[in-house]
This record gives structure tokens, sequence and C-alpha cells, in this order.
């Protein structure tokens, strides 16, 4: 992949946020611009250099999580703290992941399904004295210290400057809507990026809780990169768990995984579908046929 550059006047002191479009679903961040003219909040002054944090050295800024980021294709860290003259300060952290579906992953990773949700960026949450939320390819927290009452007011203003630097506020991904909306609890969908389900060999999934008269399970979507992909994911875990004989075709399998219990899935194209934790074996095949009623036939 050819290396962007800001430019030969660009540097991380002087220079804030900018996102430049490169292929679909993917961004490059670099600093562009004079970060004092493009970043200002009335009352607050930047209190020291940006620091930035590649995958090498992000233990030294979040030593016991940084593995979980790397998980999800990290590649750079951007922090930078505003003080105002009260000795109030307010953190910002700027995730670059590689893909929207990673920074979105991470996001799902941490967030709060109780937390009071707002419309800032894809997608945004917030808490007394933080503020998270994903725009395209990248996760930003922000954190207040010793700001009182008017923390969340202060918050959503810096977020609104964050989100103007960062360009267009992307969308969450496109999976997520193939999931049916019955029993669904809201705000548990989350982007797993390796090792889905405890296999090296399902790459990646989606995965959201539900419920239904009291009993709780699991939805999941698989999507490999073609027809192939999938078809490989398949034979490997059929091979898993010792049905290597079976031959891999299209369309529903009723499995037993000794980590899982019952597991009904689906197969169609590049997608690989499922229902985990759910004894009812007619409820299983119910939300299988939803499932299946949602997935594209893109191969």
């Amino acid at each position: 992949m050819e290396k962007i550059s800001c430019g030969k006047k660009a540097h991380p002191v002087r220079f804030f946020l900018a996102v430049i479009s490169l292929l679909p679903g993917i961004a490059i961040v670099c600093w562009a611009g004079n970060s004092e003219a493009l970043f200002k909040v009335e009352g607050w002054e930047r209190a020291e250099q940006v620091q930035i944090f590649s995958p090498q050295t992000l233990y030294n800024y979040i030593n016991g999580g940084a593995d979980l980021y790397l998980k999800y294709d990290f590649q750079e860290l951007r922090v930078v703290e505003y003080r105002n003259e009260k000795g109030a300060s307010v953190t910002i952290e700027i995730y670059r992941h590689r893909t929207s579906n990673q920074a979105f992953g991470i996001y799902s990773q941490e967030r709060l399904p109780q937390a009071h949700y707002l419309p800032i960026g894809a997608q945004g949450y917030m808490e007394e004295d933080f503020l998270n939320f994903i725009t395209g390819n990248c996760y930003v927290k922000m954190s207040s210290h010793n700001v009182g009452p008017q923390s969340r007011e202060v918050l959503f203003t810096f977020a609104k400057k964050v989100l103007e630097n960062l360009g267009e506020r992307g969308s969450l991904p496109a999976v997520l809507s193939l999931f049916p909306d019955e029993g669904k609890k809201k705000n548990t969908e989350k982007f797993v990026a390796r090792d889905f389900l405890g296999y090296s060999f399902l790459h990646s999934g989606f995965i959201v809780n539900y419920e239904i008269s009291g009993g709780k399970f699991q939805l999941f979507i698989i999507e490999g990169s073609d027809v192939q992909d999938a078809a490989g994911m398949m034979r490997k875990y059929l091979q898993q768990l010792g049905k290597a004989s079976e031959s891999v075709v299209e369309g529903v399998y009723r499995l037993s995984d000794p980590y899982h219990g019952p597991v009904d899935l689906g197969w169609k194209g590049k997608y690989i579908w499922g229902v985990l934790s759910l004894d009812d074996p007619s409820l299983r095949s119910r939300y299988l046929e939803l499932l299946r009623e949602q997935i594209p036939s893109a191969r």
C-alpha cells in the first residue's frame, strides 16, 4: 500500500486530524492544517503536545488493554489534553483501526448496553465523565476531570469538534441490519475480529444477544470474503466436530459443539449464520429461518 503523507509541513505538534478516503470502508488519518485554527473551544487551551502511539508502543499507554486493541488491527493512537483556567481537563484519545468494522469491533467490546446513547458519529454513548463514539475507522474516547455539573455539555462540545475534524460520520456495519428485531437486546451487537466461537479457522463474525420469554440466546453471522472462503470455514468446522465425511453443500446444519452445545447454522454464498445457547429446537429453526430470509444472495 502506498504511504499517504500530509506533506512536508505536517508536524504532529502543530497539526490536527483530517481524514483522507483511500478505499471503501478504509480511511487514513493524518495531521492536516493548523490545530490552533481548526480546533478551538472557548475557555480551553491545549495543555501539551499531541502524544502518538503505534502498535509497537501502545503498551506504554494502555499496558493492560493493548492486546485487545491489537486484535482489532489497531494502527495508531493520538492523545491530546485540554485544560481551562479552573484546573479542569478533557482528554481525547483517537484510536485508528484498519477498517470501520475493526473500529466498531473494539468499540462493541467496551460499550455499555444501558448507557445514554447519543446521535454522535456512527454511534456514541455518554456517562457522567466520559463520552465514547465511532466514526469511520476511528474509535474516539473522551474523559473529563474536575469539570463539575457541566461535564456532559463540555464533553459533547468537544466531541462535535473532534467529529468535524475527522470528517463524515459513517454508519454501523451493514451486516447488523440482517439480524431480526424480535427479541434482540439493544446495543449488544459485537464484532469479534479473530477466533470466532473460539476457533481460529472462523476468522471473524458478528454476534447479538437475544431474549424470548426469559430465555437467553445468541445469533451470529460470519461474512466470508467469498463463497470459497465460507466453504473452507464450513469444511474445517465439520472436521472439528468429527463430521469430515459429510459433503459440504449450502444449506442447514444441526450440529453438537462440545463447547457451545446444540448449534443450528446455515450457509449460503459467502455467509454463514447460526443460533447458540437455545435449547428449544423449534425456536432454533424459527430464528435460523428468520436469518436466512435476510441473508443476501451475493456470492
